[in-house]
């Protein structure tokens, strides 16, 4: 498939895969917890429970990013939502902990061959000068997803016990998966992509590219910010004696405000510079983590979710959209591979460092911390050969 060629249609079935794929995750969240709880897990088996996603996830999209150079992008994607599906009704089934990490590391896996796969499939189709909107109409569909799961956990928790949600991702991952294999087009032919560079210099080109450098270190402070925030809304809320619906929506807020607006950002990022947008992407959330320590209400915590929100829907389809460009040159799986990578382990170091210092220091450390540090990586979009893009 060539870029431009019946790229509405895919957009549709795309998005509309994100979307039920990352409902699916937002749905499980909230009860994960809960559920390990119940099987006996210690603090330190929850962690690995949490960490085992993420590891897999970090593993298997060096993998599916080599193997969407070599393989037609939709097998990966119905293989990828397979897996994910016979996990999500594995955990149904979970006796022990160590059951349960191992679902977890197999999740993780099926995860990161959706949404790389998925973006690499948009990066191959984009139409020329319209990257911006494509990405934040496919970004705005996870987004939404993720935000309204933990909503529709939470009524079905109630309604049908602590086992409903984990049916219901799998119910969403099989029509995801439905959609895909009736509606995608397969996308480019073996041969056209054995043509393309190879994984050593792509590697290599990608790691020390004056463009792409930049966006990886951006992903990786901008989704530390991200996972602090989402550790520690709940932790102040709880301080507020907030019902457990109540922190749901707080950090709901975050996710669907970024969601309504990707479509608008990236309209904006196919007209304006998006140095510009990715720049003011990172400077709310970096002003925003300087007073969050000092809020001490529901409301305040509700905007400053809403803030981050906001400023990830401005960076977001930039951020996709400049990798798209320069994907052209390396691969688009290599290259949305480690896009999304880099943002996989920012949401990892994010709460280990925010906790550490914690730990060490003063309340107001991590934030101040943080907020440097995404500040700093938003400043480079504002030097040398960065303000042209």
């Amino acid at each position: 498939m060539k870029p431009g060629q019946s790229s509405g249609g895919v957009l549709l079935v795309l998005s509309m895969a994100m979307f039920c794929a990352m409902l699916g995750v937002g749905v499980i969240s909230p009860i994960l917890p809960l559920f390990a709880r119940e099987l006996g897990a210690s603090g330190f088996l929850l962690g690995l429970i949490f960490g085992s996603f993420s590891f897999s996830r970090s593993v298997g999209m060096f993998i599916s990013g080599e193997l969407a150079e070599h393989v037609d992008r939709k097998i990966l994607l119905l293989a990828g939502l397979s897996v994910y599906a016979l996990s999500s009704v594995a955990y149904t089934f979970a006796g022990s902990t160590s059951a349960l990490i191992l679902i977890r590391l197999g999740h993780g896996f099926g995860s990161a061959m959706v949404v790389p796969i998925t973006m690499a499939v948009g990066a191959d189709i984009a139409a020329k000068g319209e990257e911006g909107l494509f990405f934040g109409t496919l970004q705005g569909a996870l987004f939404l997803g993720i935000g309204f799961g933990p909503l529709l956990s939470g009524v079905l928790a109630d309604m049908s016990g602590i086992k409903a949600p984990f049916l219901a991702m799998t119910a969403l991952t099989v029509l995801s998966l439905a959609m895909v294999a009736r509606f995608l087009p397969f996308s480019r032919s073996g041969a056209e992509l054995r043509a393309g560079t190879g994984m050593a210099s792509a590697m290599r080109g990608l790691m020390t590219d004056h463009v792409m450098v930049p966006v990886f270190i951006f992903q990786f402070c901008s989704a530390m910010t991200r996972g602090t925030l989402l550790m520690m809304i709940p932790l102040f809320a709880a301080g507020l004696n907030l019902s457990f619906t109540q922190i749901g929506v707080i950090l709901s807020l975050n996710s669907l405000s970024t969601g309504i607006l990707q479509r608008f950002s990236g309209r904006l990022a196919d007209r304006l510079r998006k140095n510009r947008l990715i720049f003011l992407g990172g400077i709310i959330p970096s002003i925003t983590l300087l007073g969050l320590p000092f809020l001490r209400t529901p409301v305040s915590l509700s905007l400053a979710s809403i803030a981050f929100g906001v400023g990830h829907a401005f960076s977001s389809p930039s951020l996709a959209a400049v990798a798209a460009l320069r994907s052209r040159t390396y691969g688009s799986g290599r290259t949305m591979g480690l896009f999304n990578i880099s943002f996989s382990l920012g949401m990892s170091a994010g709460p280990v460092i925010a906790g550490t210092l914690l730990d060490i220091s003063r309340s107001e450390a991590p934030f101040f911390f943080l907020s440097a540090m995404l500040a700093s990586a938003s400043v480079l979009f504002l030097v040398g050969r960065l303000r042209e893009i």
